[in-house]
């Protein structure tokens, strides 16, 4: 318990829940100097006051994308769950053969052969540039040329497959960018029929997904900063990647349904610690309302006055203590904007101890 001095009267001190004091004195001015001994202070800055709200969310890596076979035959390998798969290397092996992943949007939905046009053309001889096998210095455009078959020999005799120049839809799927290995969906010795899924795969980013009540869809803009409580208690930094537009009900096993929900997809903008993490629950805040660039104290220097009003002490360069009056405004992170006579950056203020 501190003691201070308002008009000369003793006054008691008492401390409040949040950090706050209330001055007991039938007095309920403020201005007046104290005398007492040392006590401890703050400073007075600018900063920016952010009220959040939390919420739920869950780690994951976005949303899983099924791959399914393109031609018939027997799984001889699958690769691991949680590996990343990049350009050129193999997403899972048929009769002991590679299923290459290519970087694109097109699907490989027929087979690529001199004579051939379109899109999925220039997607393979990209792809084929960037993985060093472009012997004859091949034009990258939408006809499948000599130059584009001579390329796809370069890269089956690389793989040591039979050196045909053409591309079958079970030689490589397209996908846009290195992907991670989800959930695995057949088994080594499977017999694979087209159209059967293989495995899942999702982005290769840390991600966190809020099923966010519809009645906070206002909180969640895309672009907006946010902070996210690992289960390791760490903060990490993260802004909305995305919203959904539609809202959700789910309906559980008795019938019964929940609250409606929006998607959103936040990105982490710094490294979270992943091992054994898929799927941990975390805590998001998401910034509700925002004070810019406002005088602000500790909330522990705030003193409320029995007769009504708040005040600060202020510590003068000489060391000399007075009660100011202070108006306040928003509180958050800890602290409070105020503003009154004599409250300017840099003044120093007592804190309740």
């Amino acid at each position: 318990m501190r003691r201070v001095v308002i008009a000369g009267a003793a006054v008691g001190v008492v401390a409040l829940g949040a950090g706050a004091v209330v001055a007991t004195s039938g007095s309920s001015g403020a201005g007046a100097a104290t005398t007492d001994g040392a006590a401890a202070t703050a400073t007075v800055t600018r900063r920016d006051l952010v009220l959040r709200d939390d919420v739920d969310g869950t780690l994951g890596y976005g949303e899983a994308r099924s791959i399914v076979a393109s031609a018939p035959g027997t799984v001889t390998h699958l690769p691991p769950e949680g590996k990343v798969v990049t350009r050129g290397r193999s997403l899972y092996e048929v009769n002991a053969k590679g299923v290459r992943l290519l970087y694109g949007t097109m699907p490989l939905w027929r087979r690529l052969a001199v004579g051939v046009e379109g899109g999925d053309v220039e997607q393979l001889e990209r792809n084929l540039v960037e993985l060093g096998h472009d012997p004859n210095g091949m034009n990258v455009d939408d006809v499948f040329d000599a130059d584009t078959a001579a390329a796809v020999r370069s890269w089956q005799e690389s793989l040591d497959l039979k050196e045909t120049g053409v591309v079958e839809p079970g030689d490589a799927v397209f996908l846009p960018g290195p992907r991670r290995i989800g959930q695995l969906e057949t088994s080594v010795g499977a017999q694979l029929q087209p159209g059967q899924a293989v495995l899942q795969v999702t982005g290769t980013t840390p991600v966190v997904e809020i099923d966010l009540d519809a009645t906070k869809q206002e909180l969640a803009r895309v672009g907006a900063a946010v902070r996210v409580e690992l289960p390791s208690g760490r903060i990490v930094r993260g802004r909305i990647a995305s919203v959904g537009k539609v809202a959700e009900i789910a309906t559980s096993p008795d019938g019964s349904q929940g609250t409606p929900t929006v998607a959103v997809v936040v990105r982490l903008a710094e490294p979270a610690k992943r091992d054994g993490l898929d799927g941990a629950p975390v805590i998001v805040s998401l910034e509700r309302e925002r004070a810019k660039n406002v005088l602000a104290v500790p909330v522990e220097a705030i003193l409320a006055l029995r007769g009504g009003g708040e005040a600060v002490e202020l510590v003068r360069p000489n060391g000399e203590r007075s009660l100011t009056a202070v108006e306040t405004g928003t509180f958050a992170d800890g602290y409070v904007e105020v503003s009154g006579k004599g409250i300017v950056e840099g003044a120093t203020v007592v804190v309740a101890a």
